[in-house]
């Protein structure tokens, strides 16, 4: 260890020391300022630390000013919480308040009461927007089996949840249309509020009811949102109650019934069908007195007929409850293995679906009667018009409630004797199952085709119009049309031609009879999907409004075109020429236009009225033939004899050219003398088919004129013009004096020397 010299040792034993007193020093002074410093605060008042607060460092949000609302006014009212949303309503209504309350006491009471309209829809959108959409149904509780009766009370809480689901979304379904309209009326008020002056008391109302339609409008989103939440439970709980359905349907138990007490229970139902069908028969008796009684008021009448529509469904639904019962029955039987032999499921299936259907059909008539009763009122005010009326609709009420209960009781009898029948099928094997099943599959589609064949598409007033009814009346149509197609071929065939076009008469006839046919299948067609046409006034007004203002075009052409069939003026066949220039065949003469073909081989469709109402030429009319006027020139000095020979030999050898009819042979005339040539026209009549070909006969003629002409050496001309200068005495000056300054010009030119340019002559 190395030693340290003492004098080192002292001096560093006095470093250190001097060191320690810094330190010591330092730490005392921090101690005292610390100290001074904590007194001084204390002396101070007390003031907590700034915080930083984004509420108190944005400014005071201050509620939209009626007079002058800005576009995006709601926002301010909908991107926030719903408690500050309430807060910034109370104070809008606050300072709606405050603006109201100087105006006039007119405007004031209508400021008034549009303040308090808006006050409570505004609590209406909050407690809209605080509602539970959840619905609370029965819980679906799982069972390791089930009877039938666990199994129908399935099957009617399917049924209510298809009811609230079916009210529900005809709730939608009306608050959305309410919604287009409150659109319309947020437009009309914005143009009514931009319209009105700013200074104008009526500013303020319209402001006022301007906010009053975006609360009501959004409040109406919100039901339609809360109404959608609950339609989307309801369907959640229908899946689910279907899933338990059709678990109960696998694990089916019939064990533990009481067959005795099935049976009591069948004859009951029976019993009671008895007791109905007299109940009908009397109150059908207690009309009948009423009826032929001299003096009978309309409410015993009405109360009369009501009492049999309610005995009438009473018998109906003791039917039903009576086949729902016996079905029961024998299910159970089967299970315990009781069930007859002789037992006809097919004859039972047949019934059940009979029954339903026959029910069902009448509950619409039921409901319809029961409706009416209800809406309708009393003739008089004696104490028993009034009586009879109250238990008129008493007893509607209680019809209608046993119509529901016939709904639901054919449901539950469908479903049961589905069960039934699917059963005894599977209880059996080989080619009897298979043919059991096919029969089963094919009575489901073809219930499964009906349902969609009478489904509604749409109405027409009362009249409901279906597949079916617009299969059924397109078919009537097509039978009609069939029918005037047979007898349009059978008048063809009796006249012997192949068509019979080729007679007017014939042709007429068939037409109108096609029309008459055709218009009587569109009245059986729209007869047959119900259309009443008692009140044809109504119809005949109806379509005079139609013809006038956009049928008038398409009347014109169907009663120009029976004109021309029953006129003769335009047959088939016949070759016309119009002023427009078009010439061709008729070919059709249909309700709206006629078809010619034109001498280029294409169907031109010409409307009715305008062949009625134009000129036009009939080339066939009454002849068959026609006279064509060609004309020609040639040169002057020609020898005129040799050129009608020429222009005959021509003719001759053209076809369709008449040559051997007395009187109405090829003539040659000079018609004129022209500028260049001397005008000749050949006259010829030809044939119905050379009427029917103008334009080739004329082609014909020229081409085998030229042909005679120039082996004749006979000259067409073409135009000349000879032109005659006359020399005036004037011009003749002119020129004169224009050679004499040439002259001196020449003069002058000579005196220049040479290689000198000559002056010009001006």
């Amino acid at each position: 260890m190395n030693s340290v010299p003492f004098k080192h040792q002292k001096a560093r034993s006095k470093s250190y020391a001097c060191h320690f007193r810094y330190f010591l020093t330092a730490t005392l002074a921090s101690v005292f300022v610390f100290s001074w410093s904590m007194t001084a605060l204390a002396q101070l008042p007390v003031q907590l630390p700034q915080q930083p607060q984004e509420e108190s460092a944005a400014p005071k949000w201050q509620p939209p000013d009626l007079v002058e609302l800005p576009a995006e006014w709601w926002d301010e009212f909908d991107t926030i919480s719903a408690d500050v949303a309430r807060q910034r309503f109370d104070m809008f209504l606050t300072a709606v308040e405050q603006r109201i309350d100087g105006l006039d006491a007119e405007s004031l009471v209508a400021a008034q009461n549009a303040r308090g309209n808006l006050e409570n829809l505004i609590d209406l959108l909050q407690v809209a927007k605080q509602a539970d959409a959840e619905i609370e149904f029965e819980p679906v509780l799982t069972q390791e089996t089930y009877d039938l009766d666990a199994l129908l009370a399935l099957q009617s809480q399917l049924r209510d949840a298809e009811n609230e689901r079916a009210q529900l979304s005809l709730q939608i379904a009306q608050t959305e249309r309410q919604q287009e309209l409150l659109i319309q009326q947020r437009n009309n008020l914005l143009r009514q509020y931009q319209s009105t002056a700013k200074e104008s008391p009526q500013r303020i109302i319209a402001g006022l009811r301007r906010v009053a339609a975006r609360v009501e409008y959004e409040l109406s989103l919100k039901r339609v949102e809360n109404l959608e939440q609950e339609l989307e439970s309801i369907r959640d709980y229908q899946q689910r109650v279907t899933e338990q359905k059709e678990y109960a349907l696998e694990n089916l138990d019939g064990s533990g019934a009481d067959l005795e007490d099935l049976a009591a229970r069948v004859e009951a139902a029976y019993t009671r069908i008895s007791d109905t069908s007299q109940n009908v028969a009397a109150v059908q008796k207690q009309l009948l007195n009423a009826l032929s009684a001299e003096s009978v008021k309309s409410s015993l009448e009405l109360l009369r007929k009501q009492q049999l529509t309610r005995a009438s469904v009473e018998a109906s639904l003791a039917q039903l409850e009576a086949a729902l019962i016996e079905r029961q029955s024998s299910w159970y039987q089967f299970r315990a293995g009781e069930l007859e032999s002789s037992y006809d499921q097919d004859k039972a299936a047949t019934d059940a679906q009979g029954l339903i259907e026959e029910t069902l059909e009448q509950i619409d008539v039921w409901s319809a009667q029961s409706q009416s009763t209800l809406v309708s009122r009393p003739s008089d005010n004696s104490l028993n018009t009034i009586k009879n009326f109250e238990l008129a609709q008493t007893v509607a009420r209680e019809t209608l409630e046993s119509i529901e209960q016939i709904r639901a009781i054919s449901d539950d009898l469908r479903l049961i004797q589905e069960v039934l029948t699917t059963e005894l099928i599977n209880s059996r094997s080989g080619l009897s199952k298979a043919w059991a099943k096919f029969k089963l599959t094919t009575a489901s589609g073809w219930r499964a085709i009906k349902g969609a064949i009478d489904y509604e598409l749409f109405s027409i007033g009362e009249v409901p119009v279906t597949p079916g009814g617009l299969f059924k009346a397109f078919l009537i149509i097509l039978i009609a049309y069939a029918i005037s197609r047979v007898i349009r071929h059978l008048l063809d065939h009796a006249t012997g031609q192949a068509k019979f076009s080729n007679s007017p008469a014939i042709y007429t006839l068939g037409r109108l009879l096609h029309y008459i046919i055709m218009l009587i299948g569109v009245f059986a067609a729209l007869g047959s999907i119900g259309m009443d046409f008692t009140n044809f006034a109504l119809i005949a007004g109806a379509l005079s409004v139609g013809i006038g203002f956009g049928l008038q075009a398409i009347v014109n052409n169907f009663v120009s075109g029976l004109i021309l069939l029953f006129e003769g003026s335009l047959r088939i066949g016949d070759y016309i020429e119009l002023d427009s220039g078009l010439a061709g065949v008729v070919k059709e003469i249909n309700t709206r236009a006629t078809i010619v073909n034109s001498n280029d081989g294409v169907d031109v469709v010409v409307p009715n009225s305008e062949l009625v109402t134009t000129k036009l030429t009939n080339w066939t009319l009454r002849e068959n033939m026609g006279r064509l006027r060609i004309p020609f020139g040639v040169a002057y000095g020609t020898d005129k004899e040799l050129v009608k020979e020429a222009a005959l030999e021509a003719a001759n050898d053209m076809e369709f050219i008449l040559l051997h009819d007395k009187g109405r042979e090829p003539q040659v005339r000079l018609v004129n003398f022209g500028d260049s040539a001397l005008e000749f026209e050949l006259l010829a009549w030809v044939s119905r088919p050379g009427i029917r070909r103008p334009h080739r006969v004329r082609a014909s003629f020229l081409w085998a004129l030229e042909t005679k002409l120039t082996e004749a050496g006979i000259e067409i001309p073409f135009p000349q013009r000879d032109v005659h200068i006359k020399r005036k005495a004037r011009l003749l000056a002119k020129v004169k004096l224009e050679s004499e300054d040439m002259d001196d010009d020449g003069e002058s030119a000579g005196d220049a020397k040479p290689g000198e340019p000559k002056p010009a002559s001006t």
